[in-house]
């Protein structure tokens, strides 16, 4: 099984963690040791998350998020390279933004692999699916990009946030100014 993501562990005053998510996010099992890992860490420590990946599933991409988001910590994240689908959504999970030169976010609406099902069960489940996704996209991604571009993504449009975008500094601001400071 090919490696998924990589933890850097730096003792300090607490423990610094840097954790780097790459390839596709596929396999519930490919996680495991990583959300052990999540569950070790504390206030007292300090996660810098690298999402260099082309995306994945949603549900363990949303799993992935939660646990990230539940962190005590605070947690910077760095967008190094172009960064896809759920690594983008992903991108804003933590209590900060950086985008490296040349590295750009890609948000879409999902994709499904659904396979060998009959007709009436693909409908369900992606008539169920929808409710899912809308709702955990926008809940993540407002207000780094506002209502209409989630809207747009839903609807099937493509949105690339590139690291040169003159909007991306006041997007970051307005994004992360809702979350205030977890150490404070």
């Amino acid at each position: 099984m090919p490696k998924k993501y990589e933890v850097i562990t730096t003792p300090m005053k607490g423990t610094v963690y840097d954790i780097s998510i790459w390839d596709d996010i596929e396999e519930y099992e490919d996680y495991d040791k990583l959300l052990e890992t999540f569950r070790k860490i504390t206030l007292k420590d300090h996660v810098n998350l690298y999402v260099p990946t082309p995306g994945g599933r949603c549900d363990i991409g949303f799993m992935l998020i939660d646990y990230i988001q539940n962190l005590e910590c605070k947690v910077d994240v760095v967008v190094p390279y172009p960064t896809y689908s759920m690594g983008a959504i992903m991108s804003l999970s933590g209590d900060s933004l950086e985008i490296k030169p040349g590295g750009f976010l890609m948000f879409h609406d999902y994709s499904s692999g659904i396979a060998r099902s009959k007709g009436n069960e693909i409908f369900k489940q992606t008539e169920s699916y929808i409710e899912t996704f809308t709702y955990k996209f926008n809940k993540i991604c407002q207000p780094f990009l506002t209502k209409k571009e989630c809207e747009d993504i839903l609807n099937g449009k493509d949105l690339y946030i590139k690291w040169n975008d003159p909007m991306l500094e006041t997007r970051i601001k307005r994004h992360f100014s809702k979350k205030g400071d977890k150490n404070e």
